[in-house]
């Protein structure tokens, strides 16, 4: 199992968690633009993380080289990764910094008392034009684009990223291993169950000692599914 999955878990959490503040901060506050600029560095690092994480792992570079190139087609993504180069290199924030072109628009609406905060983006119709966007429902649609592919990712690799998963006894049968490899995986003596019938039941009280999915509830939020657990 992909212990090491956990970085991924963390860095969506983290991302998830500077999007909460970010909603929270005043416009043109010094918190806000800390709060973007960590944002969109938790959140480029997620799939960063999951490169890493899951390296090695059978199948999974033909399914992660195919779920980058989904990504990069999504009408935000590309935009905020150069938006967290600027961050991180050039240290430029472009939270609530208006050009003039759209400065008009901004004042009204202020006036109208939208105090939202705002990027100015590249428009997705017009290549060569630019347009003023609510900043949070940018960040929010980035943000659900990087859910949905970790829920893919644990929707795929479920066995290898999920410890309830992984502890199934389809699992352990399809690489020849018994309830005994799992007892000692798990720290136990292989020994404890001697004399015992091991049926679906055994199997369960292993599961039981193990998490289940620890970002359900962020998949639940921006994407309105989950994923199952075994014993469901």
């Amino acid at each position: 199992m992909a212990s090491s999955f956990g970085v991924v878990e963390d860095k969506l959490r983290e991302a998830e968690f500077f999007l909460s503040k970010l909603r929270e901060s005043g416009r043109l506050s010094f918190e806000a633009d800390c709060y973007f600029s960590a944002f969109v560095t938790a959140a480029r690092s997620v799939t960063d993380a999951m490169g890493a994480s899951l390296k090695g792992v059978s199948g999974f570079k033909a399914w992660f080289d195919e779920a980058l190139k989904r990504l990069k087609t999504d009408p935000l993504a590309p935009f905020f990764v150069e938006i967290r180069n600027e961050v991180v290199h050039e240290g430029i924030n472009p939270l609530n910094r208006v050009s003039l072109e759209h400065l008009r628009a901004d004042l009204s609406r202020q006036l109208r008392g939208d105090r939202e905060h705002v990027l100015v983006l590249p428009d997705a119709q017009r290549r060569d034009s630019t347009e003023l966007v609510n900043a949070m429902d940018a960040c929010e649609q980035y943000f659900s684009s990087l859910a949905g592919v970790v829920y893919e990712c644990y929707a795929a690799f479920k066995t290898v990223v999920d410890a309830r998963w992984y502890f199934t006894e389809a699992h352990f049968s399809s690489s020849g291993r018994s309830f005994g490899d799992a007892l000692v995986e798990q720290g136990f003596p292989p020994t404890w169950t001697a004399g015992l019938p091991i049926g679906p039941e055994a199997w369960r009280v292993l599961r039981s000692q193990q998490p289940p999915c620890l970002v359900n509830d962020l998949f639940d939020r921006y994407l309105g599914k989950t994923i199952p657990d075994p014993d469901e």
